[in-house]
């Protein structure tokens, strides 16, 4: 399996507009990345920071929408309510099991 985890943990002043704006990045990577955008997750931790979770098919195709999105103009509704970057990390998967 070659899946990747893309774990970014983040600041933001308002979680409900990024949530709002993050559907359109959602949209983005659904089409521009089609079979390697294989979901995501957006969780707030307890002391308030957000983690982003996403989901991809290879390490490439989280190498290179890590890259090309955040200077996306379609993407800077999302971007522009990013505070503080905490990390920012590519995992590979080593096992997923579904319900």
């Amino acid at each position: 399996m070659n899946a990747t985890v893309e774990y970014v943990r983040f600041e933001t002043e308002d979680p409900d507009r990024l949530t709002a704006q993050r559907d359109r990045l959602v949209a983005l990577l659904r089409e521009r990345y089609a079979a390697d955008f294989l979901g995501a997750h957006l969780a707030r931790c307890e002391d308030g920071s957000l983690i982003d979770l996403l989901l991809w098919a290879s390490p490439e195709a989280a190498e290179r929408a890590a890259r090309e999105v955040p200077g996306d103009p379609a993407a800077a509704g999302f971007f522009s309510l990013i505070g503080a970057v905490h990390e920012m990390r590519h995992a590979r998967v080593l096992h997923s099991t579904r319900p």
